[in-house]
């Protein structure tokens, strides 16, 4: 059990070194990031909604020929 337990300590251990050597981000480039992800998520949104309104009246023209 008290190899258990070390090992347990151990892992924990390594796992605080190894955030302590993280090189995190500054402000800065998180915003940068954070404005990149939004504006693409924004022109997704936009040609997935246009796509949806293209395909709809698509399918609702064949639909009432039918």
């Amino acid at each position: 059990m008290a190899s258990k337990e070390k090992g347990i300590f151990s892992f924990v251990k390594g796992i605080r070194n190894e955030i302590k050597r993280i090189t995190w981000p500054s402000k800065e480039e998180v915003k940068k990031a954070l404005v990149a992800v939004v504006t693409i998520c924004i022109i997704y949104i936009v040609l997935i909604a246009i796509a949806d309104f293209i395909y709809k009246g698509l399918l609702t023209e064949i639909l009432l020929k039918l």
